[in-house]
């Protein structure tokens, strides 16, 4: 399955700089899908129907998710790829750094990108934003998971200490 976003504005991923203009699109990326579940269809559902077509000056991607999949989706060269309905991180303890920005996000650094998740909602939704991308993300598409998904859990900041059964670490 293909799943197209739109390409009107294209890079051509061997020649041009990250995210500048050219003549056309960048090739199709191939990303693993999160593992079918029904329980994270209709959540999924509602966060990509307010996805932005460009997030900031990224154009979107033509993605192939492996296997079939409408969770993913792209923008830009290189690419910020959202998947939504992914597995509990497994670096999510309680000791987890988070970061705010419309959502409770779990950063993971790798060699090449951050892998942000955001954890306080109905479904896992992870953002990986790769070391070479310089426009950040989080803040625009924070603002359209919370449009949809309402908070589930909370996690402790410097003004609350929720209960232990209302934490975030606390569910599965």
């Amino acid at each position: 399955m293909v799943v197209i976003v739109a390409f009107a504005l294209g890079r051509d991923a061997d020649t041009a700089k990250p995210d500048a203009k050219s003549s056309g699109p960048p090739p199709p990326i191939t990303v693993a899908a999160p593992p079918a579940d029904p329980a994270t269809d209709a959540p999924c559902a509602q966060v990509l129907s307010v996805l932005p077509i460009e997030l900031g000056q990224l154009a979107p991607r033509v993605v192939h998710a492996e296997p079939d999949s409408p969770n993913v989706v792209a923008w830009g060269n290189p690419a910020v790829v959202l998947r939504c309905g992914v597995g509990r991180p497994a670096g999510f303890v309680p000791t987890s750094d988070l970061v705010l920005s419309g959502v409770y996000w779990l950063p993971v650094k790798t060699k090449d990108a951050t892998v942000f998740t955001a954890i306080d909602r109905a479904v896992y939704v992870e953002v990986t934003v790769p070391a070479k991308q310089a426009y950040v993300p989080l803040p625009q598409l924070g603002r359209a998971i919370a449009s949809k998904l309402k908070a589930v859990c909370a996690v402790p900041d410097d003004r609350t200490n929720p209960p232990t059964n209302q934490l975030c670490t606390n569910r599965k």
